[in-house]
């Protein structure tokens, strides 16, 4: 077993790690975790931009003890699965279309592991994957939980856009976007986007700095284009129409990264969505404080027991 330790982020128990071999030869690292006790299902969590399996291991868990299984993919190009471009710290796709396949082989792959059904849990880019899955119908799930989705944007212009596609089309989709991070460096609590805790995000701090190799700076013009031809997908009059299963969708009140918009817009696509917006949390939901995150989990066990309901006592 080769996960990244620090103090206090041991891993699940049982928890293995496997490798499959993606699009374009490219290698990706995925866990799975079995259930505490019977399993009453599996929980697919589809981590977000810059972020790794070791990040979830608080959340894997928690989703233990509720008797799930659980499924966690490092997407191709970030963590320690393997990089499209030279420089590991671009965070790249040339199509969101190649981590859905990813997500959609491992899943397959690995079925005897996660016992039906299956629950998505899906974050920011992530919930772009997730959803983008579901509408290509690459992947069956029994219901589906999104924390902040990025199903667009903050500041992504049309502008932005057309430039990015622009560049892609003369062959430079893996250079870095403008006015983006090209390195990796510890970030100052007090200024971060992402959770108003200090412990969780020190931990996760200190994973990175354990382990160099988990470090992503910003994304390549190629990621924000393909971004957008995701996320503006999702806009397709009834493209979602056949997404048929319970979904909750969790917005952070005090979100600085997506657009809180889209999700409402998407929610209106969806034939059986609760749209939940949790005042006073940032755009990591799952790594919030506890009183935010008492407020996702009650939200999810109330899905959970609509796809999966826990066997009597």
């Amino acid at each position: 077993m080769a996960f990244v330790q620090v103090p206090g982020n041991d891993p699940p128990e049982g928890a293995e790690e496997h490798w499959l071999e993606g699009r374009g030869g490219v290698k990706v690292r995925v866990l799975t975790a079995p259930a505490r006790g019977p399993a009453r299902g599996s929980v697919i969590v589809a981590p977000g931009r810059t972020e790794f399996i070791e990040k979830y291991f608080e959340v894997v868990r928690e989703l233990q003890g509720r008797g799930f299984a659980v499924f966690c993919i490092d997407w191709r190009g970030q963590g320690l699965s393997g990089r499209e471009v030279e420089n590991g710290l671009k965070g790249h796709f040339a199509s969101f279309d190649d981590p859905v396949n990813d997500l959609s082989t491992a899943l397959r792959l690995l079925n005897d592991r996660l016992p039906r059904p299956h629950i998505g849990l899906a974050h920011s880019m992530g919930g772009a994957i997730m959803l983008r899955a579901l509408l290509t119908r690459r992947i069956e799930l029994d219901g589906a939980a999104f924390t902040a989705p990025m199903w667009g944007i903050q500041g992504l212009t049309d502008m932005a856009k057309r430039y990015t596609r622009f560049m892609v089309s003369l062959g430079a989709g893996a250079q870095f976007a403008p006015s983006v991070e090209k390195k990796w460096k510890r970030e100052n609590f007090k200024r971060n986007p992402v959770t108003h805790d200090k412990d969780r995000h020190a931990r996760c701090q200190d994973l990175v700095s354990e382990e160099p190799r988990l470090a992503l700076a910003g994304p390549t013009v190629g990621w924000v284009a393909a971004a957008a031809d995701t996320t503006e997908s999702f806009r397709t009059p009834g493209a979602l129409a056949h997404v048929r299963i319970p979904i909750l969708v969790v917005s952070a009140g005090e979100e600085q990264l997506v657009d809180n918009a889209s999700h409402a817009a998407v929610v209106e696509q969806l034939p059986d969505a609760r749209h939940v917006t949790i005042d006073g949390a940032k755009h990591e939901i799952l790594m919030e404080v506890d009183p935010v995150r008492a407020q996702f989990w009650n939200a999810f066990d109330d899905l959970a027991n609509r796809v999966a309901p826990a066997a009597a006592a």
